[in-house]
């Protein structure tokens, strides 16, 4: 049987925030609906991750395009493939509140199915804050019962979308209705169904969360010549009235609210950037010239007067006004001397590394900075560190104490940045200079951006050009979590070379500088918290030649060394996968932290849930079994996927060297992690 509603959910460069979307979708108590996805050529794998969810879910359908079409032929696309009684559309980064499909459904049939429900939404902001619509108080005040535009026109004054009402099909089938290509193709579509509907309804309740972007994610927000298709949208809008006698009377209301919704658009720098205002400004103008109703005139407001002048296309006016209405801010004088020396000539051959806040010689940006040794040895690379841990940089590599005349003078002339954490805030950041963050690890427990400070926090963020990632999963935590421009390298962490490529011999030789020899079965100890359990008592129970280990730096020595890892949701357990040797987790659920995923429902091996289950678990040796290796495999698929043992010389060739064309990763089943000295032994 037909479902009740079909959802057309289109996708594209909307990875970050897919996958909240369709699980609120899924997660709805009303689950009589089918959701058709449609993958526009989604350059940022969304289509995989819509495949994932449509192998998982019946109700979910996935619509490949081949090529790029566009939101509205995307649309188009899945309204084709609709079932359902009733249509609703949703924007791949949006979603829906509880129980909302229910109330939308009870609705429909308290109100014996109208061509339209209209539902209300919420602007939700990147930092949490919570917008409710301008007119929402229309909702309770005119909602009742059920009427047409032209009894209630206050409902046609909402904003021009299309993901806030829910469509009977059979209205939109009668009718013929679709989608127009460009931008701002919600303003036909809008016109032509709320005007033409003989019997609309609204449902007073949050349905929709409609995501704000801070970096203009969402499809309108995107500066250049894009912008210029509202004037083509708003043709089809007062073609569509001009063709209908019936509608003479929506003329001005159109062509005020077409208007103001070109001047919104015009008054955004990130739409329209500074050298084409003049120009759209005009092109305006001839739109209103082409739809001026006769007899038109201006109120005498704010509003109307920015009406009248592009009527009268007096730009000169406008961009005095817009002018003079800004705050002029006049710099601040730089408060160091050292600051002073940022201004000289880039040296394109110098790098900058940090690591772990300055305090160590490791990670991401040791390996890169070894790598950029031997392939590129004309870069000049220093490395920053505080104070209190020179003992950390090893003779021979070149270093500047952070917050020295040396350090300003390095933050001035170096052209790239390196580190796995980020450089201090008031660094300013100058033409020319790349910016590359590593990260140092998976994100597993739920990333917490301050209560305080998140705006200052954000520009720091803003100064990356490049993150680095090591699996599709992390890009979209970082690209959800810290939403700025930088380009996403899916290049894998050049710290877990290693893991890939260190031979037995390197293994053991590392192993016996611990003291540890093919015999002994080494335990590597790495839980979040540090009241962790008596590494004694491991050993004990593991057996009478087993080691334990705990984390200290350099973390990739210990990965080599280590036979078995025992964690619970520390970010070691992922780079500790790459070596396919057993992973045990031991999660105490009264220890429960907050995480994007439950890891013991999809983990890398064995799950304890107490001490005395993870003393058996080693005691019995289940936790090397080939249960659990099944497990690992799953878990390397996943969270492996781009760290191949060539991670390193990928950034410095993309980076570094400008190269676009970089080696590519190798695939899993094709890799040799280093071995464990004590499973060869043991056979």
């Amino acid at each position: 049987m037909a479902p009740k509603f079909s959802i057309v959910v289109p996708c594209h460069a909307s990875r970050a925030w897919l996958r909240p979307c369709l699980d609120s979708v899924l997660g709805q108590s009303f689950t009589d609906f089918e959701l058709i996805a449609v993958d526009d050529a989604d350059p940022d794998g969304s289509g995989r991750i819509l495949d994932e969810y449509a192998a998982a879910d019946p109700r979910v359908r996935v619509l490949h395009l081949g090529e790029n079409a566009g939101l509205g032929p995307a649309r188009n696309v899945g309204l084709k493939e609709c079932r359902g009684e009733y249509v609703l559309f949703l924007d791949a980064d949006d979603t829906y509140s509880a129980g909302s499909l229910a109330a939308i459904s009870n609705r429909i049939d308290d109100t014996d199915r109208p061509d339209i429900v209209m539902f209300d939404y919420e602007r939700i902001f990147w930092d949490g804050r919570v917008l409710g619509s301008q007119r929402h108080e229309a909702y309770a005040r005119e909602g009742a019962g059920v009427f047409t535009a032209a009894e209630r026109p206050i409902f046609l004054t909402f904003l021009e979308v299309v993901w806030n009402k829910a469509y009977l099909r059979a209205f939109l089938t009668r009718h013929g209705f679709a989608f127009t290509s460009g931008f701002y193709e919600d303003a036909p579509w809008t016109y032509s169904t709320m005007l033409t509907a003989e019997r609309i309804a609204t449902l007073d309740r949050i349905v929709v969360y409609y995501r704000q972007h801070r970096t203009g994610g969402n499809i309108h927000a995107t500066s250049g010549r894009r912008q210029w298709d509202i004037f083509d949208q708003y043709d089809r809008v007062h073609a569509f009235i001009q063709s209908d006698p019936e509608l003479t009377g929506w003329r001005r209301f159109a062509f005020d609210r077409s208007l103001d919704h070109i001047l919104a658009v015009l008054a955004k720098p990130e739409r329209i950037d500074t050298d084409d205002r003049a120009d759209f400004f005009h092109a305006a103008h001839a739109f209103a010239k082409r739809w001026k109703p006769d007899g038109y005139s201006t109120d005498r407001t704010a509003r109307g007067f920015k009406r009248w002048l592009l009527i009268h296309d007096d730009y000169a006016t406008y961009s005095t006004l817009k002018l003079s209405a800004r705050m002029l801010q006049v710099p601040s004088p730089r408060k160091t001397v050292g600051k002073l020396l940022r201004r000289g000539k880039l040296d394109p051959n110098l790098v900058a590394y940090g690591s772990y806040s300055f305090r160590q010689y490791a990670g991401n940006p040791r390996a890169i900075y070894e790598k950029a040794a031997e392939l590129a040895p004309h870069l000049r690379g220093v490395w920053v560190v505080d104070g209190g841990h020179l003992s950390a940089i090893p003779e021979g590599v070149e270093y500047v104490v952070a917050g020295s005349p040396a350090y300003e003078k390095l933050l001035g002339k170096a052209t790239y940045f390196v580190s796995n954490t980020n450089w201090p805030r008031d660094l300013d950041k100058r033409e020319g200079q790349i910016h590359l963050q590593t990260q140092h690890g998976t994100p597993l427990t739920t990333v917490r951006l301050p209560a305080e400070g998140q705006e200052e926090l954000m520009r720091a963020v803003d100064r990356w050009d490049f993150n680095l990632s090591s699996n599709r999963y992390s890009s979209e935590i970082w690209e959800r979590t810290y939403p700025a421009y930088f380009e996403e390298l899916e290049y894998g962490y050049p710290r877990n070379d290693r893991l890939l490529t260190a031979t037995l011999d390197d293994v053991r030789a590392i192993r016996a500088g611990f003291g540890y020899d093919d015999s002994h079965l080494v335990i590597l100890y790495a839980p979040t918290s540090g009241d962790g359990l008596d590494p004694g008592q491991l050993a004990l129970a593991a057996g009478r030649n087993a080691r334990v280990l705990l984390p200290k730096a350099p973390v990739e020595d210990l990965m080599l060394a280590a036979d078995v890892l025992v964690s619970d949701y520390s970010s070691i357990t992922f780079d500790y996968a790459n070596l396919d040797r057993p992973i045990v987790l031991h999660v105490d659920d009264e220890d429960r932290q907050s995480t994007y995923f439950d890891v013991t429902e999809f983990s890398p091996g064995v799950v304890a849930r107490s001490a005395d289950e993870l003393f058996g678990v080693l005691r019995n040796g289940t936790f090397a079994a080939p249960e659990a290796a099944k497990h690992r495999q799953l878990f390397r698929e996943k969270f492996c996927e781009f760290d191949d043992g060539h991670a390193a010389g990928r950034v410095v060739r993309r980076v570094f060297l400008g190269e676009t064309d970089v080696p590519a990763i190798v695939p899993l089943a094709d890799r040799t992690p280093a071995p464990s000295a004590y499973f060869v032994h043991n056979g």
